[in-house]
């Protein structure tokens, strides 16, 4: 140990989880009016008092330095720091922000549980005064902290309260006896490590403070306490279920018998349907409680579906025997039945797919504090991108959160704040089958079901995440499924136990997912994580879902993950997103930049990888039928089209030239309909010709826009008509000296280096448009997906010079081009390239490369191509290929073919760890230009391109085989334009970021290979 001390019986206890903390209960705010309870904000009650914003701080690096008696009365903490509640500390200058993935980052090496023998252990102090607000002096008053990270002991007005644990639920605690008259004095201890970490070893930041919101509420001395809403559907899904069981206290010392409490349902028009009051006769006894149900059956309900979230508001009050209010909830109830039958999961009696997403409550600005605007701004583009299902993870989300789920609709998989993946699996070592972390283990998973078990959206609950299996989740199990029968119960480390309804593995292979499904299984497959989004990644996602529709006991899964979990930070005077080892001394541990897993950035702004998730997941399906009509497929389960309108467009040579609606349609869900094409269909094969369908809604739906594409298809109508290379006579100098060879006329002029074959100075009317002609290309910048597979050991062989050339050669050719042939060994003779430059009078140039595999171990190449720069004012890029986005073999689907453009420095997405991108595949042409001047458009031969232009070299995008803190905030153009003109690049890969590369297909072999381009000059 790093000190000599005592164990802490509290926080370094597992046995000891809470003390004094109000038991959990459903999430509701209990109004004093119907008419509060309608409108839904708390903040407008005279029972409610925030207390988010300033509060006196003071930390430690160790908690033992804290000092004493802090909770008094007369402490002074006039010196003390103004701090923001809810904030983080550590990215606001308290302590060290740390990320690790696995391990525990105070014990990342002999983890010894429940004691943190970390030299530092820091905490913090909170103090803020407060006056209560007039009429609560005859209510009882309670405390709501929403997540405390990690652990804390609470103080009023120098008493202790109580204390708890588990970071990511809220913690009530009464303070009625605690308070006076005037001013009060609220003080909160808290730790960042605790007994508690070893089962918060999440893969995220690392981080403490009060993450939620703090306020303080009242109630008179009769009020509600839990509620429980079932509804399931009943009579083939057909009519609903209502079941209310409703919790309540009498804090008075006389009888409360003849209170009374009305339930009330509304339909979505508000129309009254079942209206029922009893009396709370229970209430009889002094100090007591009672329970009160309310039951009945709603014939045709309108059933609750991530595709059709609709809401039923259930109002619960409690007034006095005179009639008068005192309190009022508002509940929202969705009528659904979630149940596993045979090996499928089935909501409201459909095998539904779940294109879902996992999420972590990140944000670059305010770190794990979500705001409400942030969480709408997730779900937004959570529909955008047509997902329809999110897994918390690893951990129970803010309240707001399951309220935005339920009403736009999102099947939610909520899970509890356990994972203890330091500790690793078995049996002997793992906290899930230690029975003295029972407690700890079913206090967290309780407190979850209690809190979130009236929401819709949650479909299945999850016990954790990567923390073993035993006898404390074989008990929460069975407590789950005693409870709540109502909702499978998942758990990923349970494997094919008995203790999960449902098979959730992680970033499986597609065969795998094959072998599974054809093996007559029992229970459903949905991945709990899979489809690793980490940097330039999410390669073969399409064919995860060609798998996946396949087989009916396979039901799709959760990507990992939701947002790359950058961090602003200040770095030689430009703001970038920071991530793990960017913060702290050396040593700090680190596990880089493996937290930057998002289909979407730091700021909201979408990874390429987006796009293909969008296209993928999308739920119209389009196909051209053999007598050339448009066959649509509504992929939907319990929604029909009436809110898509759709557009064909028609393209020739990548431009559009008609663009017609074919209107909207009331196709049922699982039906398809096949549409006549409002116009003919070319099949004139003298030009490329293309047919694009889009599908966007026609009103706001949700929080999307109108208009808001959701679903598209392309189709080729005729074959791309590539180039060919017909030259005009070339009469030229040809000079011979000093190592170099010029070849110039009137109109052009390039110099060969005869050491390297290479050309250089390549002009065109005088103006210097190609600096450094091709050169053999087998390598790219790895992506992170490359590193983790270890081709940085495999592959960095490949980096940099790979030939040494053999001879050069110089002729007039028979085709009146005048051609030089330069041969090359490569890899040390384990293969050899020729390339061929056939220049013609005007300096066009077709390049001819072939690549022969002669021996040795290379089991691939990471591409095959040419790398060339060019003068950085060739900046403008257009090209007739795959777009707007980047895109590789791979990861294609997304991007159709038409003609786009833009500047050199926009066709770099700027992964936060730079990376191999920009890449244009099924490339026809491509373009670069000064602006509105001259340049040189590139044209394939044959074969389409892969090509893409950056203003950095692959020097800055792949520093080295070891992984260094570099980041794409700080890269500065390298003075050209990068350009690369490639036969193929290996794709991106996209099923784990720690060993798995591309799929075979998607793979460069060693192999024989040949290409051709054709390099032609313009002016304005």
């Amino acid at each position: 140990m790093a000190q000599e001390r005592s164990p802490d019986p509290i926080f370094e206890n597992p046995m000891v989880q809470e003390e004094n903390r109000l038991p959990m209960r459903a999430s509701y705010f209990p109004y004093e009016s119907q008419a509060l309870a309608l409108e839904g904000d708390k903040a407008k009650s005279e029972r409610f008092l925030d207390l988010n914003g300033t509060w006196k701080f003071f930390w430690t690096d160790h908690y033992t330095k804290l000092p004493k008696d802090f909770y008094t009365l007369d402490f002074d903490d006039t010196t003390w720091d103004d701090f923001q509640v809810p904030a983080n500390w550590e990215f606001n200058g308290y302590g060290t922000p740390i990320y690790v993935n696995h391990p525990f980052e105070f014990a990342v090496s002999n983890p010894n549980p429940p004691y943190i023998e970390n030299e530092k252990n820091p905490a913090g102090i909170y103090r803020r005064s407060i006056s209560l607000p007039e009429g609560w002096s005859d209510e009882q008053v309670f405390i709501h902290l929403g997540a405390v990270k990690s652990a804390f002991k609470l103080f009023v007005n120098g008493q202790y309260v109580g204390l708890g644990e588990d970071s990511k639920l809220e913690s009530e605690f009464e303070l009625t006896d605690y308070l006076k008259p005037g001013q009060n004095l609220i003080a909160l201890e808290v730790r960042r490590w605790h007994d508690g970490s070893y089962l918060e070893a999440q893969d995220f930041w690392r981080i403490s403070g009060i993450e939620r919101d703090v306020y303080l509420y009242s109630r008179p001395k009769v009020h509600f306490y839990d509620l429980f809403v079932k509804s399931p559907l009943t009579n083939s899904y057909r009519d609903g279920l209502l079941n209310v069981t409703v919790d309540l206290w009498n804090r008075m010392d006389e009888e409360q018998g003849e209170n009374t409490v009305r339930a009330k349902l509304m339909d979505p028009q508000g129309n009254v349907i079942y209206e029922k009051t009893q009396k709370t006769t229970g209430l009889k006894r002094k100090l007591g409680k009672t329970v009160l149900n309310f039951a009945t059956e709603i014939p045709s309900v309108s059933a609750w579906s991530a595709e059709i979230p609709t809401l039923y508001q259930l109002e619960l009050v409690l007034a006095d025997s005179e009639g008068k209010t005192l309190e009022a909830i508002r509940q929202n109830v969705g009528f659904r039945t979630y149940e596993v039958v045979g090996n499928q999961f089935l909501v409201n009696g459909k095998a539904v797919l779940f294109k879902g997403v996992n999420r972590h409550e990140s944000h670059p600005e305010t770190h794990h504090v979500m705001t409400k605007e942030q969480m709408e701004t997730d779900v937004r583009i959570m529909k955008e991108l047509n997902m329809n299902a999110v897994r918390l993870s690893h951990y129970p989300n803010d309240p707001y959160w399951y309220e935005l789920c339920d009403i736009y609709g999102f099947y939610v998989i909520d899970e509890a704040n356990i994972e203890s993946h330091g500790m690793y699996y078995s049996p002997e070592r793992s906290l899930g089958n230690d029975p003295e972390w029972l407690e700890a283990h079913m206090l967290r998973i309780k407190r979850m079901v209690y809190r979130d078990k009236n929401h819709p959206s949650v479909v299945a609950w999850s016990m954790g995440n990567e923390a073993g299996n035993g006898y404390n989740f074989y008990k929460a199990y069975e407590w789950i499924k005693a409870f709540d029968p109502s909702r499978p119960v998942q758990y990923e480390r349970s494997t094919h136990e008995w203790n999960t309804d449902i098979i959730v593995p992680q970033y499986p292979h597609p065969k795998s997912m094959e072998r599974y499904a054809e093996s007559n299984p029992s229970r459903p497959y949905i991945m709990s994580e899979y489809a690793h989004a980490m940097g330039n990644s999410m390669g073969n996602f399409k064919e995860y879902w060609e798998v996946i529709k396949k087989y009916p006991s396979l039901q799709g899964g959760y990507i990992w993950d939701w947002v790359d979990q950058g961090v602003y930070m200040e770095k030689n005077g430009k703001t970038i997103f920071g991530y793990g080892g960017d913060w702290g001394p050396e040593g700090t541990p680190s596990d880089d930049n493996f937290l930057v897993n998002g289909v979407i950035m730091p700021d909201r702004r979408w990874n390429p990888h987006a796009y293909e998730v969008r296209r993928v997941h999308q739920e119209v399906g389009f196909a051209l039928t053999k007598d050339g009509k448009l066959s649509v497929l509504n992929e939907h389960f319990f929604r029909d089209l009436s809110n898509y309108t759709f557009e064909l467009i028609l393209l020739k040579d990548g431009e559009e030239i008609k663009r017609e609606s074919i209107g909207s349609f009331a196709l049922a869900p699982s039906q398809q309909t096949q549409l006549s094409i409002p116009f003919e269909l070319p099949t004139d094969a003298s030009s490329e010709y293309r047919l694009q369908v889009e599908g966007k809604i026609i009103k706001e739906e949700g929080l999307m826009s109108p208009g808001t594409l959701l679903a598209e298809a392309e189709f080729p109508l005729t074959a791309p008509v590539l180039a060919t290379f017909q030259p005009q006579a070339a009469e030229v100098t040809v000079s011979d000296e000093g190592g170099k060879l010029k070849i110039e006329n009137k109109h052009f002029s390039v110099v060969f280096d005869k050491s390297t074959g290479r050309f250089h100075e390549y002009k065109v009317a005088k103006k210097l448009l190609i600096v450094d002609g091709p050169s053999l290309a087998l390598f790219r910048p790895l992506v992170d997906n490359d590193f983790g597979g270890g081709l940085n050991r495999k592959m960095d062989y490949l980096n940099g010079t790979v030939s040494q050339m053999k001879s050069l050669d110089h002729k007039k050719a028979e085709d009146g081009s005048y051609q030089v042939t330069v041969s090359y060994e490569v890899l040390e003779g384990d293969a050899s390239l020729t390339q061929v430059y056939s220049f013609d009078e005007m300096g066009k140039v077709k390049v001819d490369n072939d690549f022969k595999a002669i021996k040795g171990e290379h089991e691939w190449l990471l591409k095959l191509g040419n790398d060339l720069r060019l003068p950085a004012d060739l900046a403008q890029f257009a090209w007739y290929g795959r777009g707007p986005w980047e895109s590789y073999e791979d990861r294609k689907f997304s991007a159709q073919v038409a003609r786009y453009s833009g500047t050199v420095q926009e066709q770099y997405h700027p992964y936060i760890r730079p990376q191999e991108s920009g890449n244009k595949t099924d490339v026809r042409w491509a373009e670069l230009r000064k602006a509105g001047k001259e340049g040189v458009k590139i044209y394939a031969v044959g074969d389409l391109l892969s090509v893409s232009a950056l203003p950095y070299g692959i020097d800055q995008l792949y520093p080295g085989p070891k992984k260094k803190n570099v980041h794409s905030g700080e890269l500065e153009p390298n003075g050209f334009t990068n350009l690369h003109i490639d036969h193929m690049q290996m794709g991106v890969a996209g099923i784990n970021s720690w060993g798995s590369l591309a799929l075979e297909e998607y793979r460069v072999p060693f192999q024989d290979y040949s290409y051709s381009y054709i390099i032609e000059p313009f002016q304005k």
